[in-house]
């Protein structure tokens, strides 16, 4: 997702948010969502009060720098529409429960820091489901580490592992280090969500300086796919914008998934819904599953929902495939949780 730090920016706020929150009330009572990308952090995470959201999918221009100048984040780009986060994480957590409740979201997977993601399963038991990263830190993931996540599977602490994120440390995902945690995965039925495809713009001059575009390209997930064929992947945002080569991985793959988290949100509509017309025109629409990425910005869930709900492209069918169906048969529920989904929606 797109962010930006300026305050001449906040002042599309108020208009943004009875802008967002609308269109996805449409989608109705009695049709639950499944949100497989989700985050439990800190706003500390994001340098404090009240964070903006640039929100792509409302209209902005990619204008670019002067190298010459030093690096301004906020300079790269115009943004048409910016949301504002709330500016407390109590605040965070309790706006996000109301969008879900509002909205049918009766599953979240939510990955973040230890600590808040167990105060929002205790908040609220149920709806949230607990993901781990194989990264804390910079560092590169050790035998320790290793050892740690798996006693949270063994004790259900730990369901997902995602959102993996090797790109943004200049890694490929298949690096040797993470060898040992899809054989983990593997072993244990563990799903592993992993990030391909857009980064923050202009990341590698000031926010993740090892991060490479060219470390998304969904191909780069082949050695690791056959070394472990058991393993359950989906490809967070899915690989956009390099869609031709996650068609040819799915197409090779049958086991991938993807997700299309923050591209709902971040990029140009009308860019988003080339792609993912792309992928359910290939004939992927079963393994397409719905994502908002909602980090501290609850009021980005209806703009995520709602680049499904619009579609004309895609039939009623394949809207409730992306936003339900397809996550539910992944993550293997069971009859009864997915008549409990069901009854809770309505």
């Amino acid at each position: 997702m797109v962010q930006a730090g300026g305050m001449t920016m906040r002042m599309a706020i108020a208009l943004s948010a009875m802008l967002l929150a609308a269109p996805a009330l449409a989608q109705g009572a009695g049709k639950p969502i499944i949100d497989m990308h989700m985050h439990a952090w800190s706003l500390k995470e994001f340098g404090g009060e009240s964070v903006p959201l640039c929100v792509g999918a409302r209209g902005v221009e990619m204008h670019g720098i002067d190298p010459a100048k030093p690096f301004d984040f906020t300079a790269q780009a115009t943004c048409k529409v910016m949301l504002a986060s709330p500016s407390t994480d109590a605040a965070v957590l309790a706006d996000t429960i109301s969008e879900m409740r509002r909205l049918n979201v009766v599953s979240g997977v939510i990955a973040g820091d230890r600590d808040i993601v167990a105060a929002w399963m205790k908040a609220q038991p149920g709806m949230f489901v607990p993901a781990s990263n194989f990264f804390v830190d910079e560092n590169l993931p050790s035998a320790a580490r290793l050892a740690e996540l798996e006693s949270r599977v063994k004790s259900g602490e730990t369901r997902l592992f995602a959102e993996l994120t090797p790109q943004y440390r200049g890694l490929a995902p298949d690096h040797p280090s993470l060898m040992p945690f899809y054989a983990l995965a593997e072993r244990h039925d563990v799903p592993v969500g992993i990030h391909m495809g857009y980064g923050a713009p202009g990341g590698p001059y000031w926010a993740y300086p090892k991060y490479r575009a060219s470390l998304g390209n969904p191909l780069l997930l082949e050695e690791l796919l056959v070394r472990h064929p058991r393993m359950r992947i989906y490809v967070m945002h899915a690989g956009m914008p390099m869609t031709n080569e996650m068609i040819a991985l799915m197409n090779a793959h049958p086991q991938v998934y993807v997700d299309i988290s923050a591209d709902n949100v971040g990029v140009p509509r009308a860019e988003f819904h080339h792609h993912l017309r792309r992928l359910v025109e290939a004939g992927y629409g079963k393994r397409v599953m719905f994502g908002s990425d909602q980090m501290v910005w609850p009021k980005s869930i209806p703009i995520a929902i709602e680049a499904i709900t619009e579609a004309d492209y895609l039939t009623d069918q394949q809207k409730r495939d992306i936003l339900y169906n397809n996550a539910a048969r992944f993550l293997r529920l069971d009859k009864d949780t997915i008549d409990r989904h069901h009854r809770a929606s309505n």
